[in-house]
């Protein structure tokens, strides 16, 4: 291969693909990153190759391979990507669930949250297999609940099984980004009740209002991540004109950016508590948890007072 592929993946996966045994595919960290799922930047560093199939028995050159064997594995399972065979996204976050260490993954604020980093990363792509497109409500995995919870089933006994079905536990549908992941996690290990995710607001008469990355409807208080690395004047006047429509109803509103989720942690905390205080509630941990959804919310809201 040209030297200066060694970085694409997908052009590497091909290149190894042609030496593959039958019955073999990519799996692991590797079907990972070739689905486009969330993983660590450490992972995206690392060049090793995970291949699974009942008869990959030893590395092809070692230290790139890593060979795995399924029981049961299912070569009609395995999906196309990239032009290579490899282990659909349940099958893979299934394998994850087995793999997934510390020292897999880089330091994105975890522990200044209070949440274990391998739990943290495992609800993150859990969220990522149920989202979809936020718009028409196509799932981008194709990946429902019930698929999750019947390969947890068929993974009874196998190494990782219990963190999984801890993930798949505390994992939200309608989620956009691995940080309203590890917002919403820092929160609730900080006291606050589990939230609605992704709830659409409406007025009594039908007018769409907002939908909150993150809200509680009982206190009116609202939280949404913004990753936009620069704000532009669409963009700021939509910030404002949501700001605006919260407030009319008697919401608070929180607008929290990448540092406010990975470094100045404590003062992101002090932010949604004074928004709760100012909403009447001095201790958000008395307030009900939310319902874990199968459909979108929808919240019904009135103007304050009323």
């Amino acid at each position: 291969m040209d030297a200066e592929l060694r970085d694409d993946l997908p052009a590497v996966c091909r290149a190894v693909a042609l030496l593959l045994p039958d019955g073999a595919a990519f799996s692991h960290l590797t079907a990972a990153r070739l689905w486009g799922l969330p993983v660590s930047r450490v992972v995206e560093r690392d060049d090793a190759l995970h291949v699974t199939g009942a008869g990959v028995r030893r590395p092809l050159r070692p230290g790139r391979v890593v060979p795995h064997q399924r029981r049961g594995a299912d070569p009609d399972g395995y999906r196309t990507r990239e032009g290579v065979p490899v282990t659909a996204p349940v099958d893979t976050w299934s394998d994850l669930g087995a793999l997934l260490e510390a020292r897999h993954l880089d330091d994105r604020g975890a522990d200044r949250r209070g949440v274990d980093p391998v739990h943290e990363e495992l609800v993150v792509l859990t969220d990522a297999l149920l989202a979809d497109d936020g718009l028409r409500g196509v799932l981008r995995y194709d990946v429902r609940p019930a698929d999750l919870a019947r390969a947890l089933a068929a993974a009874s006994g196998r190494r990782g099984v219990q963190r999984l079905r801890r993930a798949f536990g505390e994992a939200s549908r309608f989620v956009d980004s691995p940080p309203e992941t590890r917002l919403r996690l820092g929160l609730m290990v900080a006291g606050f009740p589990r939230p609605v995710v992704g709830g659409d607001l409406w007025t009594p008469g039908g007018a769409w209002i907002a939908r909150p990355d993150l809200c509680w409807p009982q206190v009116r208080v609202a939280v949404d991540y913004d990753g936009a690395p620069h704000v532009d004047r669409r963009k700021l006047r939509g910030d404002v004109a949501r700001r605006d429509a919260l407030e009319r109803v008697g919401w608070r509103h929180v607008v929290l950016f990448k540092e406010d989720v990975e470094v100045a942690w404590r003062s992101t905390v002090r932010r949604v508590a004074e928004a709760f205080a100012a909403q009447g509630v001095s201790e958000p941990g008395r307030v009900p948890a939310a319902a874990r959804a199968l459909v979108r919310p929808r919240i019904v809201v009135a103007r304050a007072g009323r």
